[in-house]
This record gives structure tokens, sequence and C-alpha cells, in this order.
């Protein structure tokens, strides 16, 4: 299985307080070819949907690193607006579409960084009459004489005084001083922190699953509870999905108590646009499903046995029942444990505490559904006298769930 992994370094301010974090790819896969538009998805991806950016960053801004492929593509407007500053790198150029891209998303109240900003660097920023366009310009002091670092700052205090100025790559207390003293606003480099890498394990995903998705929520009269059954099917989605309605940009003060009501809040656009992210990610990446398949198929069954249980005694709670055996696998899958991965996602207090062991009828289903999966004749016999349910009864629940994973399987 795969991890999700994403670095994080400090920018501090002029007292050397925490200002924000630039987010930086990294990967423990060898030999790979170096892809600076699949490094930022993964980055986007990773540091939202798999760790989480409240656990990352908190409230503090993230800045990371966007491509010219990626800036140009409209797919990805959206996804910045709110939660990331842009970073455009050196090497992009400025051709007539990139300048008017760049004016774009100016006017759209998009954060702008310009990246490892050097002498000549700067001076086609300014030729092509889109300095003012940012909010943030990084100059490199690694590469810059103190000349040119004084040059830039003096300029953009008297032509651009609204951008922030940014020392980066800063190295030594000289490096720190002198930026200080001639007026830059924020620092960042390995003087203050090298970047910290944070991972989690991210749970395989049927990349066609969002082929399928993507496909339906193009369509004018898509209908979100529609959606939301067909998402219902891929745990690694659903997980996704609950981790990210629950994060600062999206959070709400209800919890979540169903993969509909998380479509509903999230809505069709929001949907959508991290369908795209997640599908152009995995359409370029074959998971390893060897060894984590059969837990995502244990999981699958135990939400189908705990939701047929709960229609025979608790109709009312069928979806509280199908997410405590849909998400009972996680710790198993994501190697963390339980009260971890409930700190990330907006559950219901019903569905926490049979996920915590907690005593309710929920969670004598998911005891009962475990039981059949480890083949406890004893603990079936006392839970089935428990549940007041006859041996039939549960038999047939049982049987229907085991036939709606082979399906569910077959469809992949």
């Amino acid at each position: 299985m795969s991890k999700a992994l994403v670095a994080k370094q400090p920018i501090l301010d002029r007292q050397r307080k925490l200002y924000a974090y630039e987010l930086l790819y990294r990967s423990d896969r060898v030999n790979q070819m170096w892809d600076g538009d699949k490094a930022t998805v993964e980055v986007v991806i990773n540091a939202f949907l798999n760790i989480g950016i409240d656990q990352i960053a908190g409230h503090y801004p993230v800045f990371v690193n966007f491509t010219e492929t990626l800036l140009l593509s409209e797919r990805f407007d959206d996804v910045a607006s709110q939660n990331i500053v842009i970073e455009i790198l050196e090497d992009v150029e400025l051709t007539p579409k990139m300048i008017a891209k760049i004016k774009y998303l100016k006017r759209q109240g998009y954060r702008l960084a310009l990246d490892d900003v050097t002498q000549p660097l700067y001076n086609k920023w300014v030729k092509a009459g889109v300095i003012h366009c940012l909010t943030y310009l990084k100059v490199d002091f690694l590469t810059t004489t103190r000349l040119d670092q004084e040059r830039i700052i003096n300029d953009m205090r008297l032509h651009y005084p609204s951008v922030s100025l940014i020392a980066e790559k800063v190295e030594t207390m000289d490096d720190f001083d002198f930026a200080k003293r001639i007026g830059y606003h924020l620092f960042q480099g390995f003087f203050f922190m090298e970047p910290e890498i944070l991972e989690t394990f991210e749970i395989p995903a049927y990349y066609l699953s969002y082929l399928n998705l993507v496909k339906e929520i193009e369509r004018s009269d898509v209908e979100l509870l529609t959606l939301a059954k067909t998402i219902q099917k891929d745990l690694s989605l659903s997980y996704k999905l609950l981790k990210l309605i629950n994060s600062p940009a999206y959070r709400r003060v209800q919890k979540i108590n169903s993969i509909e009501r998380a479509v509903v809040l999230l809505g069709q656009q929001e949907l959508k646009k991290w369908l795209y992210i997640l599908a152009l990610r995995d359409m370029s990446q074959k998971q390893d499903m060897v060894y984590v398949e059969p837990l995502i198929k244990s999981s699958y069954y135990r939400a189908k046995m705990c939701e047929n249980l709960a229609e025979k005694l608790l109709p009312n709670q069928t979806q509280e029942a199908f997410l405590v055996g849909y998400f009972s696998q996680l710790p198993a899958i994501l190697r963390q444990p339980m009260d971890q991965l409930l700190q990330a996602l907006s559950l219901n207090d019903t569905i926490e505490t049979a996920l915590s062991e907690g005593q309710s009828q929920l969670s004598d289903f998911l005891r009962l559904a475990v039981g059949y999966e480890q083949v406890d004749w004893e603990a079936i016999d006392v839970l089935t006298k428990q549940l007041n349910l006859t041996e039939a009864v549960v038999q047939t629940c049982y049987q229907e769930a085991n036939d709606w994973v082979q399906t569910l399987f077959q469809a992949h």
C-alpha cells in the first residue's frame, strides 16, 4: 500500500513567528521520474484529503507550487481560491496566454506568489506588466547577490508597495539580519527549519469509480442523491469526502450521519472539482491492491451486513449502521488508531460510539458481522439471541451481504 506524503516548511514574519507554510512534494517511490504536474496534484490530494489540511497547517495559509500546465488548466481554478496561495514556478513562460491567465486569477481574487525570484526573472515580470498581480514575491537569497536583493526590494517599495516580499532560502543568521534590515516582510529557509515530512497511508481507490462519477456529474439533470449512492460504493472516495467536508473550509455545526448528507452539504460544484482532481491522479497511477483489497472487501461486507440487520431492528438507523461497518476496518487499512481517525471524520455520536466499541445495538450488529467473518459460532449464537433474531434471519442477512460484495467487485 502506498504512503500519502507531504512536506511542510514554515514561512516566518519579522518577529520569527509562524505566518504560513509551503507544502512540498515527497514520495517513497524509488527511481520515479519527476513530473511537476503530478507532484502538485499529489500535494493537494494528500494535504486536503488524506492527511487533512487542518492537521497540517491549522488556520495558517499554505503555499503550493503550480506548473505552467496546471496554471492554464481551467479545472484547477476553483481549487485554490480560498484554500491555498498559488506559487508560480520560476520556469513558467510569460506567454500572452499565461499573462492573460495571471491577470484573470488576480481579478478573481486568487492569491499568487512568484517563486525563486532573481534579478533577470524580476525584470521579465516587470516588462510583462504582471508584478502587480502578485500577493507575494519570493526572492532567492541563495543565488542572488546582496546588491540584487536590495535593488529588488527598493523597486518593489517604489512601484508595487502592496506586494509582500519573502526572503527564501535563508540559510544563515547574516542572511536573516540583512533581509530584515533592508525591509523584507517574511522569511523562509533552512536557517529556521528544514521541511518536515508528514505521512499517512492512503486507501487505494478503483479509479474507474471516479471516471464514472465525472461523466455522471457533467449531466445537466444530475441528482445529488444518485451521486451519493454511487460514491457510497467506494470506500476510498467516501472516506476522502467525509474528511474533506470536515476540513475548515467546509466544516458544519451539525455532524454527518450519511454519505448522502455529506454530498448534499458539499454541493455539486465542490464535489465536481475534487472528483476531477482525484480522477486525474488515479488515472495516472495504478495502485497495488494485493494486500489491502481483502480489507476493503471486508469493509463492504460489514457495512451491508450491519445495514441488513438494522433494517430488521432499527429501520430508522440503516445509514448509521452502514457507516459503522464501512469504516470499521480503517485502522487496519490506514494503520492508525480509531480514535485518531474519528477526529478527522465528522460522524454523529451514534456512529462514533459504535466504532469506539461502546455498547449499543449498532456495535452489536458490527460484532455479529465480525463473528460471521471469523466463523465464531459461539459469538454468533450469543449475539443472535441477544438481538432476539432467528438463525434464519441472520443467515439471510449474511448471505445478502456477501452477494452484494460479489456484485460490487464484479462491477469493477
